[in-house]
């Protein structure tokens, strides 16, 4: 009886350190990953990072990856017992369509290339199976350009708005400003759909999602935003992030360290 109660033990220790594992390490997240016409809920935006960590090692040399679902659901903060949202947001990445280097480091459209963010998704015996297409796992795998995202700051946004803006200013810490950014093509990377009319209103755009989103940015993550404004007369037409560390979260990261 004491052996397997220690087995088990061990089983859960194990499963915890891995868990522990994928809430808190680096993703070099390749910018087509995040300058992504971006319609994905926190939920999803989450597990689309946490599945990436996950299979990266294997990339060029496993056709699919698996991780227990138990780990995806707790490495993204997401109840257990209720998997249904998590069987939605795997659907969503699946059909989900990645348009690469939307912007260069100017803010201007580059190169442009599409696919999907999962080939397939397959929950069974406690396993999420999942595959990326061949193109994908080759950029993925050899980012020329990519962002450097904690796993551990993501599962603390509250707001798919919010993750989605520090996951496309985190490639410009280094340079201090995205570039003017147009008014459509900043919804497209938060998720907003052009259909969407409420936010034809710019003050309505930047009071409930622009300005909302850099609040938390800056009290969640380890980078702090500033935002500027473009006009043509009295009309706003465009808006840069400038891009500076978080102080207080880079002293929080030291100390963890040390």
């Amino acid at each position: 009886m004491a052996r397997n109660r220690d087995k088990h033990n061990s089983v859960d220790a194990s499963r915890r350190m891995v868990v522990a594992d994928l809430a808190d390490q680096n993703l070099k997240k390749h910018i087509a990953a995040i300058h992504i016409n971006n319609r994905l809920t926190l939920t999803q935006r989450k597990a689309s990072n946490v599945l990436l960590y996950n299979a990266y090692e294997s990339l060029l040399t496993a056709r699919v990856h698996r991780i227990r679902v138990k780990d995806l659901a707790e490495a993204i903060g997401f109840n257990t017992h209720n998997l249904d949202p998590l069987k939605e947001a795997l659907k969503t990445l699946a059909r989900t369509v990645l348009e690469w280097n939307i912007l260069d480091e100017d803010g201007q459209q580059e190169e442009w290339g599409a696919t999907t963010l999962l080939a397939q998704a397959v929950i069974k015996g406690g396993y999420c199976v999942y595959a990326y297409s061949p193109e994908l796992c080759e950029k993925l795998y050899r980012p020329e350009i990519y962002a450097l995202l904690n796993l551990s700051i993501q599962r603390k946004f509250s707001s798919s708005y919010a993750l989605a803006l520090y996951e496309n200013c985190l490639r410009y810490r280094r340079v201090g400003t995205t570039g003017w950014i147009g008014l459509d093509i900043l919804k497209r990377l938060l998720g907003i759909s052009d259909a969407d009319s409420y936010y034809q209103d710019f003050r309505k755009f930047n009071d409930k999602v622009i300005k909302p989103a850099v609040r938390q940015v800056n009290d969640t993550s380890d980078l702090v935003l500033e935002i500027d404004y473009q006009r043509d007369h009295r009309k706003i037409t465009a808006v840069r992030f400038r891009v500076s560390d978080n102080p207080q979260m880079l002293l929080f990261s030291q100390h963890q360290a040390a």
